[in-house]
């Protein structure tokens, strides 16, 4: 018996730690953050922004889950003046179970209840996102460069996984920069990238994944500029834009876990 006392205060000491105050708990998951960032400028055809809403139908939103947040905003000549989401929507998480605390029937009425909300605000997602692909919208500009500092806001302090989707051209089109005059020598870029260093518009997307759809322009050897551009342009940000995920089409959807997670 004298040593009764010192196995009470082992098993007291057992019961204190997390892993016996809770065996059953299943941590949730934060979820992910996707921002589509959509070219409403005049060089973006009928038939692309078809395509670009077939991608955000068939894939995007398919791929949401219960914890995530989706915003879809516009790239236009006032992005940055006068920013506003086009859509948005933040599914609800879904709830951790606990042994102690849960009644299982109940949790399961609980999960299957917030199923059925995340269904139902995906499909008010789908229709609101049709509703702004049918309207006429145009601008002269394509002001790509506001778009990216408007993102490093909507990221800043989302706990969510990050993950951004440009469906452009990607061709900036602004009275300071127009990436179909540009000259694209060594040296002309060279002189780019200091421009936007000193005007800070290169953002911090550390941790971001970039997905870019759409991505043309009038020749292949501009094509190929541009998006050797973009490429190093997004090295300076630190988000993770892999070639692979730069095309003309939205690819290797949805992001694997090997895309950049921070």
């Amino acid at each position: 018996m004298a040593g009764a006392p010192h196995h009470a205060i082992t098993l007291a000491a057992l019961l204190l730690t997390p892993a016996f105050v809770s065996p059953s708990v299943a941590a949730t998951s934060p979820g992910t953050a996707v921002i589509i960032f959509l070219d409403f400028s005049g060089s973006i055809k009928s038939d692309e922004r078809a395509l670009f809403q077939r991608e955000i139908e068939t894939q995007i939103l398919p791929s949401l889950s219960a914890g995530d947040r989706l915003l879809l905003a516009p790239i236009h000549d006032k992005t940055l003046t006068e920013f506003r989401p086009l859509v948005q929507v933040i599914l609800p998480a879904k709830p951790e179970f606990s042994g102690w605390r849960d009644n299982v029937m109940k949790y399961n009425r609980r999960v299957k209840e917030l199923e059925a909300q995340v269904l139902d605000l995906k499909a008010k997602a789908r229709t609101e996102i049709a509703d702004v692909l049918s309207r006429r919208y145009g601008s002269q500009h394509t002001d790509i460069f506001s778009s990216l500092l408007i993102a490093q806001k909507l990221f800043h302090d989302d706990a969510r996984r990050k993950v951004l989707v440009l469906m452009s051209d990607m061709i900036e089109d602004t009275p300071e920069y127009n990436f179909e005059k540009i000259a694209w020598t060594p040296a002309a870029v060279e002189k780019l990238f200091a421009e936007l260093e000193a005007k800070a518009l290169i953002p911090k997307l550390s941790g971001v994944c970039v997905y870019v759809s759409g991505a043309s322009a009038k020749s292949a050897a501009l094509a190929e500029n541009i998006g050797r551009f973009w490429e190093a342009y997004f090295r300076r940000t630190g988000a993770d834009m892999h070639p692979s995920r730069y095309a003309h089409v939205l690819l290797h959807w949805p992001p694997s876990q090997s895309c950049r997670q921070e």
